[in-house]
């Protein structure tokens, strides 16, 4: 399944437009939230998900919580490699940030998602190309990429960004020839 992840460039606003087979959705930074809040909302506006950033020094924390009533909790478990768990009781995805823009989410040892970031972005412009397997949870592996766009990708301040993306040691190599199933 492709799904494309678009934040708005033209906007006074954190805002983002994702499609997906089949699927619209709508996502927004909340503005004077003390910390890092995206409401995710479907094609009628209503809540599917708030991500609410938790207090943290060195690491980014989220909370996820789904109107289904589960919560997940995301936080970076490796600083120096970039890696990130998303955990709700016993199930566990694993993000992995990779050299370059790539990004890659699995469940246990099976890789079920992978995304690239745009390299030059206008405003904040950010787009977000996410292959996952089917069987994936949409709205879960959609809720990991804005918590990471919000909490590292996000920058107003320029007119033009050059994003070299990750240089530094990764937890796993990136599987270019990794397809979703």
């Amino acid at each position: 399944m492709d799904v494309t992840i678009q934040e708005r460039s033209m906007s006074l606003f954190t805002e983002y437009d994702i499609s997906a087979p089949g699927r619209t959705l709508y996502a927004k930074k909340e503005t004077f939230a003390l910390f890092h809040t995206i409401d995710l909302q479907d094609e009628e506006g209503r809540l599917i998900a708030k991500l609410q950033g938790q207090f943290s020094v060195l690491r980014n924390r989220y909370e996820f919580d789904f109107t289904d009533g589960k919560a997940w909790h995301f936080e970076c478990v490796d600083r120096l490699r970039n890696v990130y768990e998303c955990r709700c009781d016993e199930d566990v995805l694993t993000l992995y940030e990779h050299r370059g823009l790539n990004r890659s989410i699995f469940k246990g040892d099976r890789q079920i998602a992978a995304y690239a970031k745009n390299r030059v972005s206008f405003g904040s412009g950010n787009r977000y190309d996410v292959q996952m397997d089917s069987d994936a949870d949409l709205m879960l592996i959609v809720s990991m990429v804005l918590a990471l766009s919000v909490a590292e990708d996000n920058d107003k301040e320029s007119t033009v960004n050059f994003d070299v993306g990750n240089f530094g040691p990764q937890g796993k190599e990136c599987d270019e020839a990794w397809v979703p199933r």
